[in-house]
């Protein structure tokens, strides 16, 4: 209470006046102007130390490539997929081809054509830590369905995706391929040589040459036998005159 008696006499001396006077005062006890500071939330603790829980889709980065952009009809292609963990503890996921899956749609991605989670089973639980990365690779045979005889693909656009099915949500960006047509196979050209060389002939040339072949035989024959005959004779009238001489 001194102090503010003291500055405003201190104000009225200086001709400042009462009202003037105590305003100073009033500022001066205040002391600084407050700051206004932004509300943070306090992050949630982690504990690094304690079990390990599954990934949640936001802990993890999920990346697709095949291994061509073209293949065809019926050839198998290899589809990489890598999951990265972006979260800051480690997590579990599934990586096995049933759970780690790549499925195969047209390429509006509206129809589905295989999926590797429906042709495979089994589980295999991998730890990722924080930035780690985990690669596996699945192989589609081009076919639709499962089985061993599974009919081969329309040539085409394709869309492939990857996902975890144990982590919803985890999901790659699509990437498209094209399933050429199988080639179908060459003509071997010395079957090609022959069909023309047989086609150069003129009809029934073949049936004549045969039926002259098989005709000349008796006749040949039979002209050997009389020219034989006849040389027989000639060599008999030949002794019978020396005889009667």
């Amino acid at each position: 209470m001194l102090v503010v008696v003291l500055l405003c006499a201190a104000g009225v001396a200086g001709g400042y006046g009462v009202g003037r006077a105590v305003d100073a005062a009033r500022d001066l006890l205040a002391g600084p102007a407050s700051l206004p500071a932004d509300k943070v939330a306090v992050p949630e603790p982690l504990d690094v130390g304690g079990p390990a829980t599954t990934c949640r889709a936001q802990d993890v980065e999920l990346r697709l490539s095949p291994s061509a952009t073209v293949v065809t009809a019926g050839s198998p292609v290899a589809f990489m997929v890598s999951v990265r963990n972006v979260g800051r503890v480690p997590c579990l996921f599934d990586g096995a081809d049933a759970s780690r899956a790549v499925t195969i749609s047209d390429e509006a991605g509206k129809e589905k054509v295989w999926s590797s989670a429906e042709c495979h089973d089994g589980s295999r639980m991998l730890l990722l830590g924080p930035d780690g990365v985990d690669v596996g690779e699945v192989h589609w045979k081009s076919v639709q369905g499962c089985g061993k005889k599974a009919p081969v693909v329309d040539a085409g656009t394709y869309r492939a995706t990857a996902s975890l099915g144990d982590v919803p949500g985890a999901t790659s960006e699509p990437v498209t391929f094209t399933v050429a047509e199988k080639a179908k196979p060459r003509p071997d050209p010395t079957e090609t040589d022959d069909a023309d060389n047989g086609s150069d002939k003129a009809p029934g040339e073949a049936t004549d040459k045969a039926s002259d072949k098989a005709s000349d035989k008796p006749s040949e024959k039979a002209g050997d036998e009389a020219a034989d005959k006849a040389g027989d004779e000639t060599a008999d009238d030949t002794d019978d005159g020396a005889a009667t001489d």
